[in-house]
């Protein structure tokens, strides 16, 4: 049988060859290029670290991308001058260029050493009456010409209300230890450089009136109240003022809200008077927390026809024959506010008072009030009425179980954006220990910044707040310092030789 002969194979020139070749090394450069213009383009950066250090919180991020933030004509300048050799400079320049990227160009970040680069920061200096004994961040948010607003006209230049400073001892936490040397505890740059935006934004604080002549921030239970109630406000921009409603006769139109924190004091018919008129101006807000005595009369009437009604209790549980009352409870998902708190646990320490909360009651829907329940207690706790008793038990007739702990009230047509301005707004919370310094917590201090931003109507900037990053020292006994150098100096060596000298010897053999 004869069989068919191979094909001859086809010849391959230097030509065709030497063409596809550079056609390969043309093709890889484009997809480089395009792949690197496409990265640049559109990127996506994710915080590897163990604390989330460099992540924005949500209301950060909110804020940013705000019409306060996004609708400036004039870029907003943030200039860090830090020495690169600083331990926080490695802190502070990514939480910075993190603000930038998510301004989208509203926020125009400028970064320099002022050891290095003497002449900027001489200049610097010069044109905000700066001297640089620390590291610190200028925040320029000088609105452009003919954007002036009233009550906030544009600055020249140096530190007008539009120019704030954040120096580096602003952004830490420090702690005095037992032997009274102060030392740094935590960081807290997110916070500092946040509260400063806005301070810079707005050119001036909201402004907060806190009744303390009908307020109890004295006893046992709410001592260091005042002072964590005023470092929480300024954190948002909020000036908290002492004011006695006694002596009140109007409060005026540039007040954003009135406060009463710990409801003990009976109020009086002009007292009372007072609050209900400033409460009908078609915008107002007021914030109530309740103390360890009953709420007074008064006040109690008053809330109740909004649909509120503080309770003559104590939210307690039972748990082994023990009395617990540290109260567990859980945020509601009624208001947007509370997006980042929603579903969430907390815990309230100190005495808690159970609201009535009227939500969808008709009567007050005809009437355009709107009572929302903010916490509500778990499922084991109740409002105990013979408190203190030393077996109580739950009347589940007069005693619900999962009491709300706080609520929110809306009087007016919230949901038309034609008279988001003409919308009166309250919180009632029913504890105010949660403010002492011995009881504070994280997801409470969100909860209440949250609160007040939503009563002064600047809702961007409520929800879950930048995280405080907590600074460990170890401490070691000079023995020890001693042994771990002669680990590092001469054992590691040491036995990379020997380890050395077994491979050579393996070898060699």
């Amino acid at each position: 049988m004869s069989q068919d002969s191979p094909k001859p194979a086809r010849p391959i020139t230097r030509f065709r060859v030497g063409f596809l070749s550079v056609v390969q090394i043309v093709c890889v450069i484009l997809l480089f290029l395009a792949v690197n213009f496409l990265s640049s383009q559109y990127h996506q950066p994710f915080d590897l670290s163990d604390d989330l250090g460099f992540t924005l919180s949500p209301s950060t991020q909110r804020y940013l991308e705000s019409p306060a933030v996004q609708e400036r004509e004039k870029p907003i300048q943030l200039i860090i001058a830090f020495p690169a050799d600083s331990p926080f400079y490695p802190r502070i320049r990514p939480i910075a260029e993190e603000i930038a990227r998510v301004s989208k160009g509203k926020v125009d970040l400028t970064v320099m050493d002022p050891i290095r680069s003497a002449d900027k920061a001489e200049a610097l200096a010069a044109e905000y009456h700066l001297q640089f004994t620390q590291g610190l961040v200028v925040i320029d948010a000088t609105p452009a010409p003919g954007a002036e607003t009233e009550g906030s006209p544009a600055e020249a230049a140096g530190q007008g209300k539009h120019v704030q400073v954040v120096r580096l001892e602003d952004m830490l936490v420090f702690e005095t230890d037992a032997q009274n040397q102060r030392r740094v505890r935590g960081f807290i740059g997110e916070e500092a450089l946040r509260a400063s935006l806005v301070n810079a934004i707005e050119g001036k604080p909201r402004r907060m009136w806190v009744f303390t002549d009908k307020s109890d921030l004295t006893s046992g239970a709410n001592e260091g109240v005042w002072g964590t109630l005023v470092t929480q406000l300024a954190t948002q921009n909020i000036l908290a003022e002492e004011k006695s409603l006694a002596e009140t006769e109007q409060v005026p139109e540039d007040v954003d809200a009135v406060a009463i924190i710990g409801a003990a004091t009976e109020f009086s018919a002009a007292e009372l008077a007072v609050l209900e008129n400033y409460w009908r101006r078609p915008r107002s807000s007021v914030l109530i927390t309740t103390g360890n005595e009953n709420v007074p009369a008064g006040l109690r009437a008053f809330l109740r026809t909004y649909g509120v009604t503080p309770q003559s209790d104590r939210v307690i549980s039972t748990h082994g024959g023990k009395v617990q009352t540290t109260v567990t409870a859980t945020f509601s998902k009624g208001l947007d506010f509370l997006r980042d708190l929603a579903g969430k646990s907390t815990q309230l320490e100190g005495p808690t008072r159970s609201l009535e909360v009227r939500e969808n009651a008709e009567d007050l829907l005809n009437q355009r009030i709107m009572p929302y329940a903010l916490l509500n207690a778990g499922s084991k706790f109740w409002g105990e009425r013979d408190f203190p008793s030393e077996t109580p038990v739950r009347d589940p007739d007069a005693e619900p179980a999962a009491p709300a702990l706080a609520a929110a009230v809306v009087r007016g047509n919230a949901t038309d954006d034609r008279f988001a301005g003409q919308v009166s707004r309250m919180v009632v919370i029913g504890n105010t220990s949660f403010l002492s310094p011995q009881h504070l917590r994280t997801t409470n201090l969100d909860f209440f910044s949250s609160c007040a931003n939503w009563l002064i109507g600047r809702e961007d900037l409520a929800g879950q707040g930048p995280s405080n990053l907590r600074l460990y020292k170890l401490p070691l006994l000079p023995p020890q310092v001693t042994f771990i150098n002669r680990v590092n100096l001469i054992a590691l060596p040491a036995l990379i030789l020997v380890i050395g000298g077994f491979v050579w010897s393996s070898r060699r053999s």
